[in-house]
Parts: structure tokens; C-alpha cells; sequence
């Protein structure tokens, strides 16, 4: 009976031309449109310094850093070494490193470097933050001697790939979008429920946790073949390189069932689809804007990136990016993995509990 449910279900997903707008043409579009408004685009950006140098040039240099357009400037205490494995564990995105003796090498007119190192979080704009610190360090030395040559290195943290807009935008839009397939499961629970076959369902022998079982997984199966056709796109139209499909395969799935809980738990819980397509806009636009799906996380407030934490949106993208920029950090892909897939076990759990007074109330 659960097999002839979840046909059933598959049937009208297929039938019901209006999921492949929201499910992948939506998408498709936003990741193609935000990808060249990045690109062509400015945002600001934080910028973590450590100076080791200690030096009134050193200083200068992270004041004019300060009052330039486009970057917010924190200072760092601690050692280079703290710094550099901060950016590895994950707590920076990235860090400029001002090293000790810089000051001397460019009053003595001898190459001296400043070290970018970038992180899984780093953002495109890495190249651009090179760049204006080289610029605004050929411009502090004397004027009346020739130049001491100032290299800026980018560097990634070890292990890791040089970030791109795409490792932002694709993995982004995808979190975001899987989540509108909560619209797909409450319009189809509606139906049933206003067809009356819910409540036929309930006079038959088969169990509620039987029936949600049934509508469940042809939505996992769905969202998973959204994740992976628009991963496609992404690595096909904009360049994304993909490693570690076993992974992408364990954090998609825990994605997939994630949000379809949810939206089977919504379902239950509100009195009309309108109520229930309201709160599907508020869950789904506001937690990628709080989550970072939509620009780096280390570009919003820190109020905000505390916040993100209790969004499921968060531990994906994260799970997510640790993939893609192959830091071997798999703590975090680990806990994000667990952390979507308790959140689903609670909420199909939630769902079937309240599915008998589902079936019964009349919608608002």
C-alpha cells in the first residue's frame, strides 16, 4: 500500500508542470543573474588583520586600509601561527598578515610581502582586497628613492581550492530553492485532504506514520533530483568544480529529507495553505538571507552570523563549501549532516502526530 502511494506521488509530481518553475527554472535563473551581479558588482568586504610588525608604517598602512571603500578592517591579537589556524578551523574566512620586520624591509628598499590567507569562507573578492593592499603599500614608501618592491600572496589554508563566485552562488541557490518544495507538499496535503481522501485514508487499517511515509519519500526523491540537476548546471554553465561526491551524496540526502519534513511538519500545523505558503516565503527567503546563501557569511552582521546557527540553510551551505573548497574539515560536514537529519527525524515525527487532526479540521 505505501508503494502504491508513493507511485501515486511521483505520478503527480511529474504531472504538476508548475514544480519544475519552482524547482529548477527558478533557480537556474537566480544563479545565472546573481553570478554576473557579483561579478560586475562591489559589496564590502571584512578584512582581519594581524600586524606583527608593530610599526608606524605597519599602522599607517592599516589606517588608509580602514578608510577605503568597500572594506571594514578588525584587528587581530595573537601570534601568526593562532591567526593561520583560525583560518583553517574555520573561524576566519581569512586574515591579512602584516609580518614582523615589513617596516625595515621598505625603508631599506628590499622586497617585502604581505600574506593573505583565505579560508573556506573566503570570498571572490580575494584578489580585489590583493590588489588595493598592494596599491595603498607602493604608495607609503619614500617618494624620493626608488620603490621597494611589495608582494601581496594570496594564499589558501591548507588543503583547500581557490575560492570563485560559483562556490557562492551554486551551492547557495540550491539550499535556498530545495526549500520551496515545502510549497509542493502542502498544496498536494491540501488537495487530498479537501478531495477527502485523507479521511477515507484514516477508516482504512494503514497506520498515519504508514501514510506519511508514502508522501514523504517521493518529495526526498524529488529534491534530490532538483540538487543534483542544478549542481549540474552549475558545474556545466558556470565552472563549478565538484570533489567528494560521496559526501555531496550523504549531505544532499540529509538536505533532501530535511526539508521535506519540515514542509510535511508546516502542513500539519497551520489551518490554510495560505497561512502555510506564508510561512514557506518567511522560512525560505528569510533563513538564505540570514544563512549566507546569498553572499559570504562573514559579510553580514555578527549579530546575524550567531543567528544563522539555528537555521538548518546554515549547516548545509556550510556541509556544503567545507566540500567544495576540500578543507578536510569533516567536522563541520559531519555535524551539519546530523544536525538536518535530527531536525527531520523531529519533524516527520511532529507531522505524524498531528496528521489524524489534520485530516479532521476544516481549513480556514
Amino acid at each position: 500500500m505505501i508503494g502504491a502511494i508513493l507511485l501515486k506521488e511521483l505520478r503527480k509530481l511529474v504531472r504538476e508542470k508548475g514544480n519544475f518553475v519552482y524547482l529548477l527554472i527558478m533557480p537556474m535563473v537566480f544563479m545565472v543573474l546573481f553570478h554576473f551581479l557579483f561579478a560586475a558588482g562591489e559589496s564590502n568586504v571584512k578584512v582581519n588583520i594581524l600586524d606583527a610588525d608593530h610599526s608606524p608604517l605597519s599602522r599607517q598602512l592599516i589606517q588608509v586600509m580602514d578608510k577605503t571603500p568597500g572594506f571594514q578592517v578588525t584587528e587581530l591579537s595573537g601570534s601568526v601561527q593562532s591567526a593561520g589556524q583560525q583560518v583553517s578551523n574555520g573561524k576566519l574566512s581569512s586574515v591579512v598578515i602584516i609580518p614582523q620586520g615589513f617596516a625595515a624591509r621598505v625603508v631599506n628598499h628590499q622586497p617585502a610581502q604581505i600574506a593573505i590567507k583565505s579560508g573556506p569562507q573566503a570570498s571572490a573578492s580575494a584578489g580585489v582586497l590583493a590588489g588595493v593592499l598592494q596599491q595603498i603599500a607602493a604608495k607609503l614608501a619614500d617618494p624620493t628613492r626608488p620603490p621597494s618592491p611589495v608582494q601581496v600572496k594570496l594564499e589558501q589554508a591548507s588543503g583547500t581550492v581557490s575560492p570563485s563566485i560559483a562556490t557562492q552562488i551554486v551551492p547557495g541557490y540550491t539550499v535556498m530553492f530545495v526549500f520551496y518544495i515545502m510549497i509542493t507538499i502542502l498544496r498536494s496535503l491540501f488537495k487530498e485532504k479537501e478531495s477527502g481522501i485523507l479521511e477515507r485514508v484514516r477508516t482504512t487499517p494503514l497506520k498515519a506514520f504508514q501514510y506519511m511515509l508514502g508522501m514523504w519519500f517521493p518529495q526526498v526523491i524529488a529534491a534530490m533530483v532538483q540538487i543534483t540537476v542544478l549542481f549540474a548546471f552549475g558545474h556545466w554553465l558556470l565552472q563549478l568544480q565538484l570533489h567528494n561526491y560521496a559526501m555531496l551524496f550523504l549531505l544532499s540526502l540529509a538536505l533532501s529529507l530535511c526539508a521535506t519534513a519540515l514542509g510535511m511538519m508546516l502542513t500539519m500545523l497551520v489551518g490554510s495553505e495560505n497561512q502555510g505558503m506564508a510561512l514557506i516565503q518567511l522560512l525560505s527567503l528569510g533563513g538564505a538571507a540570514l544563512a549566507g546563501l546569498w553572499m559570504p557569511l562573514d559579510m553580514l552582521p555578527p549579530g546575524m552570523q550567531t543567528l544563522a546557527h539555528i537555521l538548518p540553510q546554515y549547516w548545509a551551505m556550510q556541509g556544503y563549501q567545507a566540500i567544495l573548497f576540500q578543507t578536510g574539515n569533516l567536522q563541520i560536514l559531519w555535524q551539519g549532516i546530523g544536525i538536518l537529519t535530527g531536525i527531520a527525524l523531529v519533524a516527520i515525527l511532529i507531522a505524524a502526530t498531528r496528521y489524524n487532526r489534520f485530516a479532521k479540521a476544516e481549513s480556514i
